[in-house]
């Protein structure tokens, strides 16, 4: 177990219960991190039918679950794609624990679409979300670590950060800019001491993948959500070299490992944790 004992993490989109924002949490506060996790409003019609039936309370949940680790938590209520709320927060968690020692840029949407249907709301949605959040995030937290010449960033990018695919037009470019930004923040931010990396997960199984494609299917067969769940569960284990799904736990441990001092010679890599999708694709 990595030694996190005297760092501070800050981690957006982690109000989710089956999520790498979450997992990640929970990882970095048991190696003795203190934690802050950022997550927006949600109507409670968007929870998992399993977040409901356990009175989950997003961010407020999982900084019960950090501190159950002994260390502090913290949670933030704040829109990422807002560059206005992003610097209050940043600065709330600065005021809160004296610095920022790491980033995991992680919020993100995800609405399949086929590209004929996708409207300009839609584009501009996944964009904002998923790469100018990152950037926005990056930079706020950046000038501070460049202050302390000492800082690490992860990216959550995603296998569609690395390969296309049908019906994700959107989330796809949004992945493609995540995985250069990072490569960019890594060269620009080295003279400060500063390592970015980003994560490319395959198929996982969370509630933001899982959920979203499964309403989508089940829309257009007719069908319950768990039905069309099962399937898309199916076909993504048999084009996955590992015969299973990801678990948020297997980026969870990927994102430590690049946080922690193990990692210390590493920067501007787009990893794939994804059970050998992309190799045999």
């Amino acid at each position: 177990m990595y030694d996190f004992k005297g760092k501070v993490a800050l981690i957006t989109g982690a109000a989710r219960k089956r999520g790498i924002g979450h997992a990640t949490a929970i990882r970095l506060a048991k190696c003795g991190a203190s934690v802050a996790v950022n997550g927006r409003l949600r109507p409670i019609e968007e929870f998992p039918e399993e977040e409901k039936a356990e009175g989950w309370r997003g961010p407020d949940s999982v900084v019960e679950e950090i501190e159950s680790c002994g260390v502090k938590g913290m949670a933030i209520t704040a829109d990422i794609t807002d560059r206005n709320q992003v610097q209050d927060m940043v600065n709330r968690v600065i005021n809160e624990f004296g610095h920022i020692d790491i980033l995991v840029a992680n919020a993100g949407v995800y609405v399949p679409q086929p590209f004929l249907e996708t409207g300009e709301e839609q584009w501009h949605r996944h964009i904002a979300a998923n790469l100018t959040g990152v950037f926005y995030c990056g930079r706020s937290v950046a000038r501070h670590m460049a202050e302390r010449k000492s800082g690490v960033i992860v990216n959550v990018a995603s296998l569609s950060g690395k390969m296309g695919r049908a019906n994700v037009s959107a989330y796809t470019a949004s992945k493609f800019g995540v995985v250069g930004l990072s490569q960019v923040m890594a060269l620009d931010l080295a003279p400060y001491n500063i390592r970015v990396n980003a994560i490319c997960p395959g198929r996982f199984l969370t509630d933001l993948s899982d959920y979203s494609k499964a309403r989508q299917i089940a829309s257009e067969k007719g069908i319950s959500v768990t039905e069309a769940a099962h399937g898309i569960h199916t076909d993504a284990v048999k084009a996955t070299p590992l015969a299973r799904l990801g678990y948020p736990e297997d980026a969870a441990g990927l994102i430590a490992f690049l946080c922690s001092d193990e990692a210390s010679f590493i920067t501007g890599q787009s990893i794939n944790v994804d059970g050998g999708r992309l190799t045999a694709h």
